[in-house]
């Protein structure tokens, strides 16, 4: 059922998360005249925040926003949420470490949020940008949604929607492009809750029928090149494990290595059977190029000693064990990181 929300007797704004986005979402509120405040998981205060030399933590304290380091929010007692609950609280969340219980969603006297930096309802999940360049996706969107205790199906209160550049090839052009797109929003939001505009709530459900869910991802454990791909699967694959993660892994005479600048190349020959997929049939210039289904993959960029082992005629293979695992690996992240 659809309701209008008005937000212009909020005082106070505690953000709960971490990233780029959060941090300048607190300076933004705090120029509207809002008091704000953060709360932090321990796997988010020493994050680098990308385009600074600060982590979250000592961006925060630099431009004197007050942040708490949390553990569990959900273990604190009614009176100790009251310190970061005054009246006229709200809070919003930043891809926050918890799921939150009954007693600390209601203890915010306007509600909690999600800014959700993606297209809603598709790419729900993890791993936004990773997925996205592997299935060639250029969606972008900024969604404000209602946190309640059904996760990730409260009201869409507003929403942002544009495209990605045909430019942006790796994660971190993603990200950029993302954060670019999600300070506008936030920008009009803090103008709009100082205004009292009337916000028109959508029932998730409206949407939930076209949801797509796809789970986080570890590129140390699941960034692993299957040879019999397509050459252009393969270079959307390096692309989506480049930075700002370490690059998609395969391994030559036993050694791994990480691959992170690929491309398309065009030879005189045609390409080859697939039993070359994985060739290195050209090393020159600091750069190889590697046979691959239906076409040619040049790789650049790689370390100065990783390219003195590689010779014409090496196969770069990644085992099937190897391929078997990273496939069958689930992500599980708490409050302080990696469970494993």
């Amino acid at each position: 059922m659809s309701m209008n929300l008005h937000f212009n007797q909020v005082t106070s704004i505690t953000l709960i998360g971490g990233g780029n986005l959060m941090a300048e979402s607190a300076l933004i509120f705090a120029k509207q005249g809002f008091a704000v405040n953060a709360i932090i998981a321990p796997r988010h205060i020493d994050e680098p925040l990308i385009g600074t030399k600060a982590t979250l933590g000592e961006y925060l304290a630099q431009n004197d926003i007050h942040f708490s380091l949390i553990s569990d929010i959900n273990q604190l007692t009614s009176s100790e949420l009251a310190q970061y609950t005054p009246s006229g609280s709200m809070a919003i969340c930043y891809g926050p470490a918890w799921v939150f219980k009954q007693h600390v969603i209601h203890a915010f006297e306007y509600g909690m949020y999600n800014i959700n930096p993606i297209p809603i309802p598709h790419y729900l999940g993890g791993a936004h940008y990773t997925w996205q360049i592997l299935n060639q996706n250029r969606e972008g969107g900024c969604v404000l949604q209602m946190i309640t205790e059904q996760l990730d199906q409260g009201d869409i209160i507003a929403k942002h929607q544009f495209e990605i550049s045909a430019s942006a090839k790796t994660p971190d052009d993603y990200f950029v492009e993302n954060i670019e797109q999600g300070l506008v929003f936030i920008e009009q939001l803090a103008i709009d809750f100082k205004n009292g505009k009337a916000f028109m709530s959508q029932s998730y459900h409206d949407t939930n029928k076209n949801r797509v869910y796809l789970p986080r991802l570890r590129t140390d454990k699941q960034a692993y090149i299957n040879w019999q791909w397509h050459c252009d699967e393969i270079i959307s694959f390096c692309r989506a494990f480049s930075a700002p993660y370490a690059g998609a892994a395969t391994f030559a005479n036993q050694q791994e290595l990480r691959i992170t600048q690929v491309e398309s190349i065009e030879l005189e020959h045609p390409p080859m059977h697939p039993f070359a997929a994985g060739v290195i049939i050209r090393k020159l210039n600091n750069e190889i190029v590697v046979a691959a289904v239906g076409g040619f993959i040049k790789i650049t960029a790689l370390e100065p000693s990783v390219y003195q082992q590689l010779k014409e005629g090496m196969r770069l293979f990644t085992p099937a064990s190897v391929l078997d695992q990273a496939m069958q690996y689930q992500v599980v992240l708490t409050a302080e990181g990696f469970k494993d």
